[in-house]
């Protein structure tokens, strides 16, 4: 499903926004607008992206306004065991398009040195599974005080991304 380029740019310009039908084509100027109607409601009937609100245009009309829908990047650990291997790689796929989003905005809005307050690493460590139970547990003891922390003038919002995956035997 977001495979698709058209619906992968879609679901680029609605990452972490709330955008109607018409500020989207304003951001995907190439799409024909009956296209973009069309992805648009294939991603909002796979679940993928949401209305969130819809406002009265000239007293009759209805404008829609899209958002990612939640059910899409927050499931449960019961929704997790349930899914199927498609429905998996759809979810993870879901989760890395946001991360894609973000990255793409803040190239958009920074000038200069790009990483200087950001950056990306794949690191390799081995592990035991009883050992990856420990280095979770000490991770997130260790992100604990930092997640608390709430906003304040001289804290700048970052956006930390694990992804942890056990390599396949023989790759």
């Amino acid at each position: 499903m977001i495979l698709h380029p058209v619906r992968m740019r879609v679901i680029l310009a609605l990452n972490n926004r709330t955008l109607t039908p018409k500020q989207l084509a304003s951001d995907l100027k190439d799409v024909a607008p009956a296209t973009l109607y069309h992805h648009l409601n294939l991603l909002t009937n796979a679940g993928i992206t949401q209305v969130v609100e819809e406002r009265l245009v000239r007293g009759t009309l209805r404008e829609k306004v899209y958002t990612l829908s939640e059910t899409s990047t927050f499931l449960s650990p019961d929704e997790l065991a349930c899914a199927s291997k498609d429905e998996l790689m759809q979810y993870f796929l879901t989760f890395v398009m946001k991360i894609i989003g973000d990255h793409a905005r803040y190239l958009d809005l920074k000038e200069g040195n790009y990483y200087t307050d950001a950056g990306y690493h794949q690191l390799a460590i081995y592990l035991s599974d009883k050992e990856f139970v420990q280095f979770s547990q000490e991770l997130n003891t260790t992100l604990l005080p930092w997640l608390k922390q709430g906003p304040a003038p001289d804290r700048r919002r970052r956006l930390l991304t694990t992804i942890l995956l056990p390599e396949l035997e023989g790759e």
